[in-house]
C-alpha cells in the first residue's frame, strides 16, 4: 500500500513528508527523514501530540524577526531552531525573480539551513509561515540535489497551493489597499513552474544545488550525509 505523503497535523494546513519521490536510476526518497510544513505554531494540543508521535524532536523555522515577534515562541515538546532566509513582506515582479532573488540574499543562510539539517536527528521539521516559498527553495535545493527531477519538485510545491487555495479568498479580502491586494495576488500567483525554471537558473550560475550550497559554505561531507539520509543508501539511515 502506497504511503501517503500528505500529514494531518490539527492547526497546520499544509504538512507533508519528503518521502516517496522518485529518484533518478530508481529508488524512492525515505520517509521518516525530513517534513516540511507551515508555522507549527499553529498546532494545536493534539496537533502537537501528532508532531511528537510521528517522531520528531527537531524543527527550523525560517520566519523573519518580525514574524517571530509577532508570534512569539512558546513552550514546545520539541526543539526549534531559527534560521532566517527572507523578510516577511514579500515583493516580488514575479514568482521566479522573487525566489532567484531569496537564493542571491540568502545565500549564507541557506548555508546555515543545511548544516542544521545535517546535524538534526530525523525526522526533522522544516517551516516557514506558509510553508511553500522559503520552504520550498530549501526542498527545491534538497531533492534536486538528491537526484529527484525538476518536474516532480514542481508537482511537489503545487500541492502546498493547493493546500492553501481555500484560505485564498480571505487573504485577499484582508488586504487594506488596492495596491496590497496586486501584492497579495502577486507573491501568491502558482509558482510550480517557476521553481523548474529556478533550478534551470541554479545549474547555470553556481553548477547545480550543490556548487550553490558549498559556495555558501556547507562541506560536501554535510551534504552527503544529508543526501544519504534522504536517499536511504546509508548503512542505517540516521
Amino acid at each position: 500500500m502506497t504511503r501517503d505523503r500528505v500529514l494531518a497535523w490539527d492547526g497546520c494546513v499544509n504538512v507533508r513528508d519528503l518521502g516517496g519521490l522518485p529518484l533518478d536510476g530508481g529508488g524512492e526518497t525515505r520517509f521518516d527523514v525530513f517534513v516540511r510544513a507551515d508555522s507549527i505554531r499553529r498546532l494545536t494540543e493534539r496537533g502537537w501530540q501528532t508532531l511528537v508521535d510521528y517522531g520528531v524532536a527537531s524543527a527550523i523555522d525560517l520566519r523573519a524577526p518580525d514574524e517571530l515577534a509577532a508570534d512569539p515562541p512558546g513552550e514546545a515538546p520539541i526543539a526549534v531552531v531559527h534560521a532566517q532566509l527572507a523578510p516577511s513582506d514579500l515583493d516580488w515582479s514575479s514568482m521566479r525573480d522573487g525566489y532567484l532573488g531569496v537564493l542571491e540574499r540568502s545565500r549564507l543562510q541557506f548555508g546555515q539551513v543545511f548544516r542544521l539539517l545535517g546535524q538534526m536527528r530525523a525526522p526533522a521539521v522544516l517551516h516557514c509561515q506558509g510553508g511553500r516559498d522559503r520552504t520550498g527553495l530549501v526542498v527545491a535545493l534538497l531533492l534536486a540535489d538528491a537526484g529527484v527531477d525538476p518536474e516532480t519538485i514542481a508537482a511537489d510545491h503545487a500541492i502546498s497551493e493547493q493546500s492553501w487555495a481555500p484560505y485564498l479568498a480571505a487573504f485577499y479580502a484582508a488586504a487594506y489597499t488596492d495596491q496590497e491586494l496586486e501584492r497579495r495576488r502577486r507573491v501568491t500567483a502558482p509558482a510550480g513552474r517557476a521553481v523548474i525554471e529556478v533550478l534551470e537558473e541554479v545549474d547555470r550560475r553556481y553548477g547545480g544545488p550543490r556548487g550553490y550550497l558549498c559556495g555558501a559554505g556547507v562541506r560536501e561531507d554535510v551534504l552527503d550525509t544529508i543526501m544519504l539520509r534522504l536517499r536511504g543508501d546509508s548503512a542505517d539511515g540516521q
